[in-house]
């Protein structure tokens, strides 16, 4: 195909094959570095790699900056998000009840050396991790995930919306989630209307979201 067959107003201004691993995933940022530098940030769909910094400041000539290695080969990370100099990437594991599901966060203000500042535990006997996430403020990551306690009616119904929160002491919690309450030993029957409680660890009372 022609490069008319495949888009519309657009131009092809440069191509970089990521040193052979190009399976990337859904997740990628722009980051502007300290020293002027855009840098596109990439999550990988699956192993080995984990996220590959790419210098984009000259769009036609693309440079890898890093690449870096997922801790092993039964989980991906193809979800990431980035705010300033702070980066956090999703893992999700292969099959549920491996470690290292959850999502870590990665001081990047030197883009050639992320350093890992915090990790968020979400693995469990029923938990594949964090399947995608959302941060925006610096200090709460939006996610679909899992959890150590939570056991799913339906196997693929796994993974819920929650809120966890970062704070400067590099550590995050379980601020606020939104469960399906079809878990096992739960009244609801499969096809009938769907109840989803938000519960929260802050003050505020729990509420409840009723969704058909």
């Amino acid at each position: 195909m022609t490069q008319t067959d495949l888009s519309k107003n657009m131009r092809l201004l440069g191509h970089h094959e990521l040193d052979g691993f190009g399976n990337v995933g859904e997740g990628m940022c722009i980051q502007l570095a300290g020293d002027g530098r855009r840098v596109l940030w990439l999550a990988h769909e699956s192993a080995p790699k984990n996220v590959t910094a790419v210098d984009v400041t000259e769009p036609r000539n693309p440079k890898v900056i890093v690449q870096t290695e997922l801790p092993n080969r039964d989980m991906r990370s193809n979800s990431l998000d980035l705010v300033g100099d702070m980066l956090v990437v999703a893992y999700q594991t292969s099959r549920v009840g491996l470690p290292t599901a959850g999502f870590e966060m990665f001081d990047v203000k030197d883009p050639a050396h992320p350093r890992s500042i915090a990790f968020f535990d979400a693995s469990g006997p029923y938990s594949r991790g964090v399947h995608h996430l959302w941060f925006v403020d610096g200090s709460y990551v939006h996610c679909a995930s899992g959890a150590a306690d939570f056991k799913p009616r339906q196997p693929k119904d796994d993974q819920f919306w929650s809120r966890r929160r970062h704070d400067t002491s590099n550590s995050t919690r379980d601020f606020a989630r939104t469960t399906p309450t079809c878990t096992r030993g739960d009244p609801t029957a499969p096809g009938s209307a769907t109840s989803m409680v938000a519960r929260s660890s802050s003050t505020s009372p729990t509420w409840r979201i009723r969704a058909w």
